[in-house]
């Protein structure tokens, strides 16, 4: 970036430098000599005519005709040269104005670069840069938000630095902080971009989490997050789960088959497969209300943690009855989807006739297994188990914070 302004500034004094030259050249004076050798050129001719009338009327003899024309013609030799030497001299009229042109040539050059040009846009690629330096040279999360922290409060612009702290302070469930932080991205994006809109259905989707309802800030940002892309996926899979969880399976099927091209080939796919699965089951099961009970719960790892590196590595989240070994519901999913969200339904459950409405209570947990199937073993990583009212509906957050030694 230091290079660039250089060259900029080279540019800049290379351009008042034509000016000042213009200043400082001699100027040629070719009209005022010219003008002068006409004028002796013509007095030269009209003394030459008053000779010759002379002549003729015999009043001078050619002897003083001869002698004086030869002295008017060394004359007028005389003059011409003096004036031909003389036909360059300094001229520095309206220097004042040239050097008010040569500063003021950078000046508007800078200020019409900083306004009109794209500055803010070379600015937000370096700052975009140093962001990317310290989440690579991060050893931890505590240090990446340290580190985040201090860089955006000497240079704020910078949206995906914003992005990146907002996500990671959302994994850490602080989510007043995260809200705050996407605030700060959508700030400083360009409106209307596609890094906006896509800022906006993140922003959406932290406000339900922190909200655990469709508040009307979440629909206002739901809605004008639709209004620029109506093919986001986080906005299109909000208004899937508010379908759904009011009844209207088909609206939520189709909503989420409209996310479903743009969800990648993680989990957040699969996820969005499952939702559609089970909203077919309802549908299909007609309009019973106890079967419309899900369960929204986020799967996070701890501060610190990592996912195990495991070809066979899976994630499981488990459903079960109140202080008892056996799960009800179960599904499994990629580790690397995590921070993962999903609807626990009863499309979920290990035996048919299994509902969530036949509980009042339940326990949930959730276990990455590195051998890949369900059972304790070394290594493996664990959340708390959390009790929760099945009616209540409020988001479960389940914490991967534990290695089974």
């Amino acid at each position: 970036m230091t290079e660039l302004w250089a060259a900029i500034a080279l540019l800049l004094c290379f351009a008042s430098g034509f000016v000042l030259w213009a200043w400082w050249r001699p100027l040629p004076i070719e009209a005022q000599q010219t003008h002068r050798n006409d004028a002796v050129v013509a007095l030269y001719r009209s003394k030459q005519q008053e000779l010759e009338h002379e002549l003729s009327s015999a009043q001078l003899n050619r002897s003083d005709y001869d002698q004086r024309l030869a002295e008017m013609q060394r004359t007028l030799l005389l003059e011409t040269s003096s004036s031909q030497s003389m036909q360059y001299k300094v001229n520095n009229s309206g220097g004042l104005v040239l050097l008010f042109v040569a500063l003021i040539i950078p000046i508007t050059g800078f200020i019409t670069y900083t306004q009109l040009g794209a500055h803010s846009h070379l600015s937000q690629r370096y700052n975009m840069q140093k962001t990317r330096t310290i989440a690579a040279n991060a050893t931890s999360l505590s240090v990446l938000v340290a580190g985040l922290e201090e860089e955006l409060l000497q240079q704020p612009n910078n949206p995906e630095g914003w992005y990146l702290l907002a996500n990671t302070y959302m994994q850490g469930q602080n989510l007043t902080q995260g809200i705050a932080a996407f605030e700060s991205a959508l700030n400083y994006v360009q409106p209307g971009s596609g890094q906006h809109s896509a800022l906006l259905g993140q922003y959406a989707q932290a406000l339900f989490f922190n909200d655990e309802q469709f508040s009307q800030r979440v629909n206002q940002a739901i809605a004008a997050t639709m209004a620029q892309d109506p093919k986001d996926v986080s906005a299109l899979s909000l208004l899937g789960i508010q379908a759904f969880e009011n009844e209207r399976y088909d609206a939520a099927i189709e909503y989420w088959r409209q996310a479903l091209p743009r969800a990648g080939d993680g989990q957040g796919k699969a996820s969005l497969k499952a939702g559609i699965a089970s909203a077919k089951e309802l549908l299909n099961a007609g309009s019973d209300t106890a079967l419309s009970l899900s369960l929204p719960v986020k799967v996070m790892l701890a501060n610190g943690l990592s996912v195990p590196v495991s070809a066979n590595a899976v994630l499981f989240v488990y459903a079960k009855q109140v202080e008892e070994g056996m799960p009800l519901f179960a599904a499994k999913f990629n580790p690397n989807s995590i921070p993962l969200d999903l609807s626990l339904t009863d499309a979920m459950a290990l035996q048919p006739g299994t509902r969530l409405a036949d509980y009042t209570s339940l326990d949930l947990v959730a276990h990455i297994a590195l051998a890949g199937v369900p059972g304790k073993r070394p290594g493996d990583l664990f959340s708390q188990t959390m009790t929760v009212n099945v009616t209540e509906g409020k988001i479960v957050y389940l914490t991967l914070d534990q290695i089974l030694k």
